[in-house]
């Protein structure tokens, strides 16, 4: 019970399905909701392929491709977008630590976060655009369960930035000994070539993601990892797209 009410919270918390059940915020749940984050990646690839299927044979290519970009941020709220947007802002205000911190707090958009997410989504889109033709659905499905799986790995083994925020309120009841209990979503990954790939260009881009958090802002918040999840989806993508335009595969 306590893991389906933690699979409960982690949905309410990452997507915007109008999910009513009350769930309360204990030590359990908490650490369901963690371990559940990938879950949730699974179900909102699940809800593309699903789009992809229906629209396919519908519009162009053009409209498909914006389709996907555009539900694979709508369905999370746009909640990591927001924190792509103040790390984006904290970051080119080229101030100290202890700034940044507060420049990511600040409700206010500055033009650093506009310009950096409009590039950050142009260039998505057109590595979808170049593969949405021939993409493989099961590439589609496994992009936003790794991103998710790579934030969980990001939030269970990186220092926090600060002792106060989401972050911190989940990583109360979690840490580094339940990254196993995490892994065992890569196992999905494994069969396919490609998605063996880009699981492993997740985890080039989770070090050097851990790395940059570490010396820019001295650990992760939950900006932070907001951050992870929209730069990650594009930079599998990415692969996605260097891996067809080069036929590797």
């Amino acid at each position: 019970m306590a893991m389906w009410r933690g699979v409960m919270l982690a949905a309410q918390f990452l997507t915007v399905f109008p999910l009513r059940m009350q769930v309360d915020w204990n030590e359990r749940t908490a650490r369901a909701a963690v371990l559940s984050f990938p879950f949730v990646g699974a179900v909102i690839g699940a809800f593309l392929v699903a789009l992809y299927m229906f629209m396919f044979h519908h519009v162009s290519m053009l409209v498909l491709s914006f389709l996907l970009m555009f539900f694979s941020i709508f369905l999370s709220g746009g909640l990591h977008a927001d924190g792509w947007m103040d790390c984006s802002d904290a970051y080119f205000s080229y101030r100290d630590r202890q700034r940044r911190l507060e420049i990511m707090s600040d409700s206010r958009v500055g033009a650093f976060a506009v310009l950096s997410i409009l590039f950050l989504l142009s260039f998505r889109f057109v590595f979808l655009f170049e593969t949405v033709a021939h993409m493989s659905l099961f590439s589609l499905f496994c992009i936003p369960l790794l991103s998710r799986l790579g934030m969980t790995l990001l939030l269970l083994t990186a220092p926090l930035a600060k002792q106060t925020g989401m972050a911190a309120a989940f990583r109360q009841h979690v840490d580094h000994r339940y990254v196993p209990f995490v892994m065992v979503y890569a196992f999905i990954v494994l069969l396919s070539r490609e998605t063996i790939i880009l699981f492993l260009a997740l985890m080039l881009f989770y070090v050097v993601a851990r790395a940059f958090a570490v010396k820019q802002f001295g650990g992760i918040t939950g900006d932070v990892l907001g951050a992870f999840v929209e730069g990650g989806e594009t930079f599998l993508w990415l692969v996605i797209w260097l891996l067809h335009t080069f036929a590797i595969l």
